[in-house]
């Protein structure tokens, strides 16, 4: 017999597999990690904060929605470059959780802030977009 544990819906865990051969961006830069974990984002779409022009240039579709799977762009965080992360659950669009490099100090990829508010001032004045596939 097998037995199914459901977990409280406080407690998420995700479990994300990344490759990063054919990433040319820096290692340990959000790039990177975001560029790791979705294999549809583009080599050499420069710092985060172009990442929108250039997903738009290579035909991908942006907006203010999150959704699992798309890239979270928060142009104005990150002392100028900004900063993107890998979205891995949604709530609203006031509560999700990603995936990320480059975050308070984290060079490696990992879910940092668990539930958190994207478009809140603290990141880069409250300005976020999504990359979508």
């Amino acid at each position: 017999a097998t037995t199914t544990t459901t977990a409280p819906a406080t407690t998420t865990t995700t479990t994300v597999s990344y490759s990063t051969s054919g990433n040319t961006y820096p290692v340990g830069q959000c790039t990177w990690g975001v560029k790791s974990l979705a294999s549809w984002v583009g080599n050499n779409w420069g710092n985060a904060n172009q990442w929108i022009a250039s997903a738009q240039a290579a035909g991908h579709s942006v907006g203010t929605t999150p959704q699992v799977g798309a890239v979270a762009v928060w142009p104005y965080d990150g002392g100028g470059y900004g900063h993107v992360a890998y979205v891995t659950a949604v709530q609203s669009s006031t509560n999700i959780q990603v995936m990320e490099a480059n975050y308070a100090g984290n060079s490696s990829i990992g879910n940092y802030r668990g539930w958190f508010n994207p478009a809140s001032s603290t990141w880069g004045g409250g300005t976020v977009y999504y990359i979508y596939q």
